[in-house]
């Protein structure tokens, strides 16, 4: 009984060991989820263009970075956006806890010579 309740404790804090940053600016919203499990730190990124259409951004990048730490720091060239104008990523990143629930993270994205820039807060 005592090994189930310990099981079941560690499994439910396994979720709360997700920090969600999200941030939105003119044209872009985004969500980064930082998992940090088993000693271990990954990410799942969603990228959101607010007024899609397909003819509008055929591809996009993007960067990420810790704006206190600079730790964090990925990106990719060449994404594509899906029918409904998101962008969902489980990116094969691994790395050693480092982000907090106090930092902050920054995205840029730069599309048909545009650029914006905004700041994801942990919620």
């Amino acid at each position: 009984m005592v090994f189930l309740i310990l099981l079941l404790l560690f499994a439910c804090q396994a979720k709360d060991n997700d920090l969600i940053f999200s941030g939105e600016g003119e044209n872009w919203s985004s969500k980064v989820t930082v998992s940090q499990t088993k000693g271990d730190e990954t990410y799942r990124i969603l990228i959101n263009y607010k007024e899609y259409s397909k003819e509008d951004v055929p591809t996009f990048s993007y960067n990420v970075e810790a704006k206190n730490s600079g730790v964090l720091n990925f990106g990719e060239n060449n994404a594509s956006l899906n029918e409904e104008g998101i962008y969902q990523s489980n990116l094969p990143i691994s790395n050693s806890p480092s982000t907090s629930v106090k930092d902050e993270l920054v995205i840029r994205v730069e599309w048909n010579g545009k650029r914006e820039e905004f700041t994801l807060i942990n919620k």
